[in-house]
């Protein structure tokens, strides 16, 4: 009897639909280097929610070359990082007007 309660129960569980997470909200920071060669970026941020990481200046991977295309120094921007094993790396990046 209480393993075909736990077998219906698990069953249950495992056939509930998943729900997607919610994103978490772009960070905020200042371009301080572009590096197009190599896929790079440095930037100058606040607090980055999606990875727990205080406010720093760094330098981050680029997930998209595009993503690189029109920025420059001195901007200010939102952006997206994800942590992929010991790598940090733009997945967004919005020019701020």
């Amino acid at each position: 009897m209480k393993s075909t309660l736990m077998i219906t129960a698990l069953a249950t569980l495992f056939s509930l639909p998943l729900q997607a997470a919610e994103p978490a909200p772009l960070s905020q920071g200042e371009v301080r280097k572009v590096d197009i060669t190599a896929q790079k970026i440095t930037l100058r941020h606040g607090p980055i929610a999606s990875v727990g990481m205080p406010p720093m200046t760094m330098v981050f991977e680029v997930g998209e070359p595009k993503l690189l295309e029109g920025v420059s120094g001195g901007e200010k921007v939102s952006f997206q990082v994800e942590q992929r094993g010991s790598r940090y790396v733009v997945t967004e990046l919005n020019v701020l007007k």
